[in-house]
């Protein structure tokens, strides 16, 4: 056997075994570093869409206060600027249906 037929086989050898056991390592090594950054970038795009659904919210709480159709549970100190107000207990045939 000649030095440059070892040479050759040896590097078949380690490049048909090594470089598919070297991609396994690199992806369960990576995996968890990848889904962090997934997590990351979704929590940043949840964060738009939590804020957009809390002004969604105060906006529909806002119409129902207006219509007399929302019961209110906090006592009027403790809402930021709302004004005083008697509660809405007016029957259910004088209410505006939604």
């Amino acid at each position: 056997m000649d030095v440059t037929e070892a040479i050759i086989k040896f590097l078949i050898t380690a490049m048909v075994v090594g470089v598919p056991l070297f991609g396994l390592t690199l992806r369960f090594s990576l995996n968890p570093l990848v889904e962090a950054f997934i997590r990351l970038k979704e929590s940043q795009h949840g964060g738009m869409e939590v804020r957009l659904l809390r002004e969604r919210v105060a906006h529909m709480e806002r119409l129902l206060e207006a219509h007399g159709l929302m019961d209110d549970h906090l006592p009027v100190s403790l809402r930021p600027g709302a004004p005083e107000r008697l509660p809405a207990v007016s029957p259910l045939k004088d209410r505006e249906r939604v």
